[in-house]
């Protein structure tokens, strides 16, 4: 009896470097999979994240579905960014992305949306425009909560209570400002996932922490520039490079804002302390009247490492 077979690509996402940044596999299906075998191949990789690519009709836009250890994913960055690179490399025809005739943009059908991924060949980076449903949650997060994924923080002076924050439905980060804090924010350690109480319609969501610091702020040409240094924990992992984290801290700094038609960039740096150096750009455009989010823009570059053939269960 032959055993079916799948290929399949590795790439380290938010770096150029190889064995740094975020892993992600992207496996590429000729026919769907069962959410059961889809979770269990997720589980054997045992990366934050595993992509399953579906491109039945090249004319069409391809389907991805992602998928962590333990559960399915809405929407994720760093598996948008790296699919965007691996779609591209695999395009084009030599992995230099140097030819002219090469598109520049492509659609990816994920389950929050349709993603426009773009490719800027002097840069080498992957841009996506992230689909989103902002909701900054009126309950927030308790200092207990925090202390119950990070027990050695118990005693440290930390704010009462911390906003809680979905960029789409079903994907909730809490954010927590380590700014003045530098030492506590450098005890941060791997941890569960916050139990917190959503806003109605908004649970069952997948919820993490985003520790973070703000190193500094500038202006340049009227866009309001932000350098800040980032931690994810969640599902007892640190995650090297986190998009959908990165969109939903950026987007709450820049309401928190609010300047009419304002316009952001955001730097975060993440990772290093894990040994996986990772660097993400957010930009963030508010409406005319700075209280709603007109645009999301991620974008990262990625370095393959693997490529070859699993055998399907």
């Amino acid at each position: 009896m032959t055993t079916q077979s799948v290929n399949y690509v590795t790439l380290d996402v938010f770096t150029d470097k190889r064995f740094k940044g975020n892993q992600v596999a992207v496996v590429e299906l000729a026919e769907p999979l069962s959410t059961e075998q889809m979770q269990m191949i997720a589980r054997e990789f045992n990366f934050s994240e595993t992509v399953f690519l579906h491109r039945p009709d090249p004319s069409q836009p391809p389907q991805i579905w992602i998928f962590t250890p333990v559960n399915e994913m809405d929407f994720a960055g760093h598996p948008v960014i790296g699919t965007g690179h691996a779609l591209f490399r695999q395009l084009l025809p030599n992995p230099s992305y140097s030819s002219e005739s090469a598109p520049e943009s492509l659609d990816i059908k994920i389950k929050a949306g349709t993603v426009t991924v773009k490719y800027d060949a002097e840069r080498q980076i992957v841009s996506a425009q992230v689909p989103h449903n902002v909701h900054v949650h009126h309950v927030t997060a308790p200092k207990a909560a925090i202390f119950h994924t990070q027990p050695s923080l118990v005693g440290q002076a930390i704010a009462d209570t911390f906003p809680a924050v979905s960029i789409v439905k079903g994907v909730t980060y809490v954010l927590v400002d380590f700014t003045e804090s530098p030492s506590t924010f450098a005890q941060v350690k791997a941890g569960p996932s916050p139990v917190v109480p959503l806003d109605d319609d908004w649970a069952p969501s997948f919820v993490g922490t985003m520790y973070y610091r703000v190193l500094g702020t500038r202006d340049e040409s009227g866009r309001k520039v932000w350098d800040l240094r980032v931690r994810m924990i969640a599902i007892n992992l640190e995650d090297p490079a986190c998009g959908s984290g990165s969109c939903s801290l950026a987007v709450y700094l820049a309401l928190r804002d609010g300047k009419a038609d304002g316009s952001y960039r955001f730097y975060l740096d993440q990772g290093s302390e894990i040994g996986r150096d990772s660097n993400i750009i957010v930009d963030v455009v508010l409406d005319e009247s700075g209280k709603l989010v007109r645009s999301v823009l991620l974008s990262g570059k990625a370095a393959p490492v693997t490529e070859g053939k699993l055998l399907l269960p």
